[in-house]
């Protein structure tokens, strides 16, 4: 089972030009690899110091805002009733108070009825 694609392929490979590496080809690459790494942690050490305080003082301005800028509703508020008389007790009250003023001695402040 001969394949003429992959017998030509190789007959193209057979005549490439062939390229020695250079003798520091493993040490540069080694470097780049290790420069590759130091990067991606130089990121994530940037963003753990710059960029999550950053968000968080953000985020608390944004929250601060929102609840410092929300309209104040005052409910219309009926006061509070003490106590409710009617128009009629009024006239009693009058007359009670007319009526303690007119006695001289009373039996409610007497303090010898006791």
């Amino acid at each position: 089972m001969k394949d003429q694609e992959h017998d030509r392929l190789w007959a193209l490979l057979g005549r490439a030009r062939r390229s020695e590496p250079s003798p520091f080809f493993v040490a540069k690459v080694m470097t780049a690899v290790r420069h590759g790494n130091e990067r991606r942690i130089a990121l994530w050490r940037n963003w753990l110091r710059y960029g999550l305080p950053s968000a968080f003082a953000g985020a608390l301005a944004v929250i601060l805002a929102h609840f410092s800028l929300l309209p104040h509703h005052t409910a219309d508020r009926r006061p509070i009733v003490v106590a409710q008389t009617e128009p009629g007790d009024l006239d009693v009250i009058a007359d009670l108070d007319v009526v303690m003023s007119s006695e001289e001695s009373s039996v409610w402040l007497d303090s010898s009825a006791h």
